[in-house]
């Protein structure tokens, strides 16, 4: 079990000098430190709006035992500068500070922390034990005696060697993961843009075809001309789509302050001959003010809204209701309809890439667009769900971090 928390842990270790110099990273999911850099000055890591709280910060360590709370700036080559919470406290003649983007993360940390620190005392009584025993028998202490506790101080030593290689371990391991991250989103991003070329040129002559020799084709010439032409333009959505999927997060995006009410009335205002058409209606409640990523939350509204009228019931006029809720740490928002609705076995699936529940169905679609809303969430710091049944509508419910 603790491997598996070790595993999903997102966050920062380090290990400073009394100077402010980091001079160990223990671990580093988000790639800040490069330690074939080390000893750098913790300073090095923050935006230049966070230096003179940070002052505050490493002065409190200074004068406490343990200081937690700080929220602090740090920088990243080519992407937004991104808030994180710090903790840190006093260890003989070093200091240990931790960072998480999530109050969760950073709690996980200090309990693994702890629990790791109460191992290295339990070793350390033993073996005080066994020094207490030998000492009241100095006189007929054996070369067995001696044996135990170098036994036992060995141990002791070995426990902070596995500790210290499974945590370069996990840095390594999360190198490599970003590294590979990247490569894909490159890939995925040079592979869509090449594609666009000799579909539109297609498409043009398809249609060169039709204009030109269209009334000396027969009716299934005309209708191949009709696939290709339909194909080719299906063909060059997905790949927009495909676009846009490989762009979020390597767009330098700041995260601002956007009133959610501004951002659903530009949505709807953009959608709106989509939503006439459909005859649909879309409601929302009083929304907060949130620090986001504003056009991705735009994206991220648009397409849980198409999705909801595209998959409307027959006969009956779709109704998509957008509410918020605040909760400790983060904001709950739910997007529901009065839809066709979700099997639940397929409640998990449909946030996969590419992935359509019902293939027989002729709405229009990619299967990409959960994917996307799913990858800008997490973006944000949160996850997506959707609660439903098949022909009882739909909720989608998704957190953003504050």
């Amino acid at each position: 079990m603790k491997n598996e928390q070790r595993e999903k842990k997102n966050g920062l270790y380090l290990v400073c000098n009394k100077t402010g110099q980091i001079v160990d990273v223990l671990f580093d999911s988000f790639g800040l430190v490069p330690k074939e850099l080390l000893p750098i000055p913790l300073f090095n890591i923050l935006d230049k709006e966070s230096i003179s709280k940070s002052s505050a910060f490493w002065n409190d360590i200074q004068n406490l035992e343990f200081v937690s709370g700080y929220e602090l700036l740090v920088t990243r080559d080519e992407k937004a500068s991104l808030p994180l919470k710090f903790s840190a406290g006093n260890f003989n003649d070093k200091i240990w500070i931790i960072a998480a983007s999530r109050d969760e993360d950073l709690n996980n940390m200090l309990e693994e922390m702890v629990l790791m620190n109460n191992e290295q005392q339990n070793i350390i009584r033993r073996t005080e034990k066994k020094l207490s025993e030998v000492s009241k028998s100095v006189d007929q202490i054996s070369f067995d005696s001696y044996d135990e506790i170098s036994k036992v101080n060995n141990e002791l030593v070995n426990a902070q060697r596995k500790l210290i290689k499974q945590n370069e371990e996990i840095h390594q391991l999360n190198s490599q993961l970003e590294k590979s991250n990247r490569e894909l989103e490159h890939f995925a991003y040079s592979v869509s843009h090449d594609l666009k070329e000799p579909l539109r040129m297609i498409k043009s002559f398809m249609r060169l075809l039709k204009e030109r020799y269209g009334d000396q084709l027969d009716e299934r010439a005309n209708k191949y001309i009709h696939f290709a032409v339909d194909g080719s333009e299906r063909m060059n959505l997905l790949i927009g789509d495909l676009l846009e999927f490989s762009r979020i997060g390597r767009q330098n995006h700041e995260f601002t302050k956007a009133d959610l009410n501004d951002v659903l009335e530009k949505v709807t205002m953009l959608l709106g001959s989509f939503i006439e058409e459909q005859n649909a209606l879309v409601n929302w409640h009083e929304l907060p003010w949130i620090v986001c990523q504003k056009m991705q939350m735009e994206q991220l509204f648009s397409n849980l809204i198409t999705n909801s009228i595209k998959y409307r019931k027959e006969g009956e006029t779709p109704v998509v209701e957008i509410s918020c809720e605040e909760k400790p740490g983060e904001w709950l928002f739910t997007v529901s309809d009065n839809g066709k609705g979700i099997d639940p076995k397929y409640h998990t699936v449909v946030f996969d890439l590419f992935r359509r529940i019902d293939v027989s169905d002729r709405t229009e679609g990619t299967g990409m667009g959960l994917a996307i809303c799913k990858k800008i969430v997490e973006q944000h710091g949160g996850k997506i769900w959707v609660e439903s049944e098949a022909g009882k509508g739909s909720t989608f419910c998704f957190t953003i971090a504050k």
